[in-house]
């Protein structure tokens, strides 16, 4: 019998040894202020910290500025990329105002769109609906059209819902409380990952520096939460051995 020729082992070898490079996970940040604040003096942002805690090879994309200015849109390395894709000034409510804007109006939701997420980090929002001096009784069904506005995205992203954070390190605003229990609502209902802002800043004075924007520790600390939430949510499952 004929032995086969060696380079036709070789790479039947590497087929079975040799496992294909994964590719990044594609992951967009989407928010008010907090994700990407038009005041230049909180730089970096949440997403840079973040980008570095997942990747040790991380940088930015510095030819692509963000359509709000400064900060980043895009930027990656070996592991992940992300997409920041918050706005100033964004509400959850929809309107036709400029200013406040309406996410569902933005530029941001589009390029969110377009990025064609794995997974979708939606929120922190809260920082501007009471400026639209619209009834805060339209957030529920705003945030329902929103939510199945991202869900309808062509890439199907996994969907990572962020509750509010606190009105700074106080629990003294009603209407905040009022984002946070219909967000968390709606995210339990469609069994989407709910993830807890509002206990790890309440109490907590060092993490901002007024009541709707964040100290560079309070951006640490932001980035650290959707990092462990991320790696939980994209940890390949376990050998089939280890679920018994």
């Amino acid at each position: 019998m004929k032995s086969p020729a060696l380079p036709a082992i070789v790479c039947l070898l590497a087929a079975v040894f040799v496992a294909p490079a994964r590719a990044q996970i594609k992951v967009a940040l989407l928010g008010d202020q907090t994700t990407h604040s038009s005041h230049r003096e909180n730089d970096p942002e949440y997403p840079r910290f973040l980008g570095e805690l997942l990747d040790r090879d991380f940088s930015v994309d510095a030819a692509t500025p963000h359509p709000s200015g400064g900060g980043l849109l895009y930027g990656g390395g070996t592991k992940f990329k992300l997409g920041s894709f918050g706005h100033p000034q964004a509400t959850v409510i929809d309107h036709a105002l400029e200013k406040p804007k309406s996410y569902r109006r933005s530029t941001e939701l589009k390029l969110a769109e377009a990025f064609a997420p794995d997974v979708v980090v939606f929120g922190p929002f809260g920082g501007h609906e009471t400026q639209a001096k619209i009834s805060l009784d339209q957030f529920a069904a705003s945030l329902r059209t929103l939510l199945a506005r991202v869900a309808a995205f062509g890439s199907a992203p996994k969907i990572i819902v962020a509750l509010p954070i606190p009105h700074g390190p106080k629990d003294d605003s009603e209407n905040y409380r009022l984002f946070r229990r219909e967000t968390e609502a709606l995210a339990r209902e469609k069994n989407l990952t709910v993830l807890d802002l509002w206990n790890p800043f309440l109490g907590h004075p060092e993490f901002f520096q007024d009541a709707t924007h964040l100290t560079v520790a309070g951006r640490q600390q932001l980035a650290q939460l959707v990092a462990a939430a991320l790696t939980s949510k994209t940890q390949p499952p376990p050998p089939a051995a280890a679920r018994k």
